[in-house]
């Protein structure tokens, strides 16, 4: 009965910013059209859609979220992290992370709206392409100045995954640095599979920035996803 209040609890809060999300993508989506896509304009505006995700789930987990910052580097750079819930992709914006693309697949870019703000924001679309031509599309979103954010699982995982190694490939072909992130709760608020939340305790930690030119030798992309996986997997507590 317990964990039947909780869900309608955080539940509230989730529906509560779902709508306010529909009826601010619907003026947004009529201002864009009247005035033109203008990429940062619309990448800000994700930015303000994802505090909006992001103060639901502090209501949702009952204050009970906590924040770790470090220093980002002085450079563009590769942004990743496990990939537990659906929410994960507005973590980013909780350490004040504005500008900044995303590499999705390709059903995120045929949500009603959303897709539509995705597209014109710069964010990369996977499908269809090569590793090369991601490769190289990441590469030219660095060098506009922008962080490319890449979840290395590919898809969401309860338990941590295997990371693919692209994220990597393109922090060393663009020679700066992959900045690791582990998202603690979010399993348990709003696992794979379900729609509503549930109230759990969540933490965003963001860690030291890890070199790629480190790993600027053959299979660099492999180990050094190896690497950042063991980080992101100590500070979850699970043994890789």
């Amino acid at each position: 009965m317990a964990d039947f209040f909780k869900k309608i609890y955080a539940s509230f809060f989730a529906v509560s910013a779902y709508v306010w999300l529909f009826i601010t993508g619907l003026a947004a989506y009529v201002y864009f059209f009247a005035v033109g896509y203008e990429e940062k304009q619309v990448r800000n505006f994700l930015y303000a859609q994802g505090k909006i995700i992001q103060a639901a789930i502090v209501f949702a987990s009952v204050f009970n979220k906590k924040i770790v910052k470090n220093s980002m580097p002085d450079k563009p750079s590769v942004l990743v992290a496990n990939h537990p819930s659906t929410y994960d992709t507005f973590a980013f914006f909780s350490f004040n992370i504005k500008n900044l693309v995303c590499v999705a697949k390709g059903w995120p870019f045929r949500i009603i709206f959303y897709g539509k703000f995705i597209k014109h924001a710069g964010y990369i679309n996977s499908d269809n392409k090569t590793a090369a031509e991601i490769i190289e599309a990441a590469k030219d979103k660095l060098n506009q100045g922008l962080h490319v954010a890449i979840f290395p699982e590919g898809t969401r995982q309860k338990k941590i995954g295997r990371f693919r190694s692209l994220a990597f490939a393109i922090a060393i072909a663009a020679d700066t640095y992959v900045v690791p992130f582990a998202i603690k709760g979010l399993d348990k608020m709003l696992p794979p599979g379900n729609y509503m939340p549930t109230v759990a305790p969540i933490e965003y930690v963001q860690m030291p920035a890890v070199k790629a030119s480190d790993f600027n030798f053959e299979a660099g992309d492999l180990k050094m996803a190896r690497h950042v996986r063991d980080l992101i997997n100590r500070q979850l507590g699970v043994r890789s």
